[in-house]
């Protein structure tokens, strides 16, 4: 048995979405700001973009560097909205294909709430609703970041124009 283009994202995307919730059935999991290495390199990060003048620079990543649980959420679910952008485009549903981002961003957003609901079951952990808007904030940025892609594969597929 050959499994289509499909087949092949589903089985991925759903391998992926497991490896979150096992993430997820831990009472403990590991966080990157508990990681020396992750905390020095960050400081000194900072100590460099502060004695060159471009601190502004690094605002942006200011959150992940104080919220970095928060960081991981968004960066997981960039991923899984990746992946189910990818299987919603390699399906046979002309539905599905047009309207990949927004289908996309709604099956991760209940994935998403159903991960904050089991996490109601695992001991030391919680619910957050800062959880879900991260989640969803990864989802958002991934499609963002499919557009751009496309964007910039079809100017460079463009001729230039003849004289």
């Amino acid at each position: 048995m050959r499994l289509d283009r499909f087949q092949v994202f589903v089985v991925l995307t759903c391998g992926y979405a497991f490896f979150i919730f096992f993430l997820s059935s831990l009472s403990s999991p590991p966080s990157p700001g508990e990681s020396v290495f992750f905390r020095e390199f960050v400081g000194e990060l900072v100590d460099l973009f502060e004695n060159n003048g471009l601190i502004f620079l690094f605002y942006p990543l200011y959150l992940a560097y104080r919220h970095p649980d928060k960081f991981v959420h968004a960066v997981l679910y960039m991923v899984l909205g990746l992946l189910l952008n990818i299987t919603l485009i390699s399906s046979e549903n002309g539905l599905l294909k047009k309207y990949s981002a927004i289908f996309a961003v709604l099956l991760g957003t209940l994935y998403g709430v159903t991960d904050e609901l089991h996490q109601m079951f695992v001991p030391y952990r919680t619910p957050s609703s800062m959880d879900l808007f991260a989640d969803l904030l990864g989802l958002l940025f991934a499609q963002l970041l499919i557009v751009l892609y496309s964007g910039i594969i079809r100017l460079l597929r463009e001729e230039p124009p003849r004289r």
